[in-house]
C-alpha cells in the first residue's frame, strides 16, 4: 500500500468515527467496502481502449445521447453538471454503475446508464480520466472564499469536520480512486452534491464519510467551500499522475 493510499484510509477511519451525525446509524460491517470496489473497476478499466469509446462519448448511440450533450466537449460540466476530465476511472465507473442500480438517483443518468453495457462503463470512465481540460468552473455562489479555504485546508474541528485535501489530496486532485478531485469542480454541483448527502438523497461514499461530513456543514459553509474548490487548478489527465 503506497503513503497516498494509507493517509486515505487512516483519514476513513478517523472520520468513520468523528464525522458521522448524531443518531446516525453504524455503517453494515457486511456491506462491500466502496474504496475496494473503485479500485476494481479502474483495473477493468485499465484492460479497455477508451479510443474506442470516443463516439459514443462525443455523439451518444441510439437512444442514449451523447456525454458531451451535458457534459461538455471537453469534459468540463457546466452548472449543475459536474466537470468528468481528470476523475479517476474507477470512481466513474463506479458512479455509472450506482445510477443503473439505482443506489444514486438522478433521472437523466439513470437513464443512460442503464442502456450502458459494462465495458461501455468502463470505456467512458477511462476515456474521461485520461482528458485533460482547463477549468471552466469559478466561484458563482456567493461562498466566503476565505472560510471555504480554511474548511478545505485545516477543516473546522469545532463542528468536527475535517479538511477536504486529507481524504481529496494537497491539491484536491484526488487520491488513488475511491476519493474523487474536487478541484474545478462545477461549484452548482459540489453544492448540489453535499445537500444531497446531507437529506439523504446521496448514499454511496465510502464508509458513509460524506454523510457526516455534509450533515456538520452549515448552507453558508456548503456554498464557501463549493465556491473555493472551483477556482483551484484544473486536475491533469489521470495517466499522467499514475506516471
Amino acid at each position: 500500500m503506497n503513503m497516498k493510499r494509507l493517509s486515505a484510509w487512516l483519514s476513513s477511519a478517523l472520520l468513520l468515527t468523528l464525522a458521522q451525525p448524531a443518531g446516525a446509524q453504524t455503517v453494515d460491517e457486511d456491506l462491500p467496502d466502496e474504496s475496494y470496489a473503485a479500485e476494481i473497476y479502474a483495473a477493468e478499466a485499465a484492460a479497455v481502449d477508451p479510443a474506442e469509446y470516443a463516439t459514443l462519448a462525443r455523439e451518444g448511440q441510439g437512444d442514449v445521447w451523447s456525454c458531451a450533450s451535458c457534459h461538455g466537449a471537453k469534459g468540463e460540466g457546466n452548472g449543475n453538471i459536474p466537470r468528468l476530465a481528470g476523475l479517476s476511472s474507477g470512481y466513474i465507473a463506479k458512479q455509472l454503475n450506482a445510477y443503473a442500480e439505482g443506489v444514486r438517483i438522478n433521472h437523466n443518468m439513470q437513464y443512460v446508464a442503464d442502456k450502458l453495457t459494462q465495458k461501455e462503463m468502463l470505456g467512458l470512465a477511462r476515456y474521461y480520466a485520461e482528458m485533460e481540460a482547463p477549468s471552466a468552473a469559478e466561484a458563482e455562489l456567493g461562498g466566503d472564499l476565505q472560510r471555504g479555504r480554511e474548511l478545505a485546508n485545516h477543516g473546522d474541528w469545532d463542528i468536527e469536520v475535517p479538511a477536504c485535501y486529507s481524504c481529496h489530496g494537497s491539491s484536491a486532485w484526488g487520491v488513488e480512486q475511491a476519493f474523487p478531485s474536487l478541484a474545478a469542480q462545477q461549484p452548482a454541483y459540489t453544492y448540489a452534491q453535499l445537500a444531497a448527502w446531507t437529506d439523504g438523497r446521496r448514499k454511496n461514499s465510502p464508509l458513509m464519510l460524506m454523510q457526516g461530513i455534509a450533515h456538520a456543514l452549515s448552507d453558508a459553509d456548503k456554498r464557501a467551500v463549493a465556491d473555493y474548490l472551483a477556482t483551484l487548478p484544473a486536475p491533469p489527465a489521470e495517466d499522467s499522475i499514475n506516471e
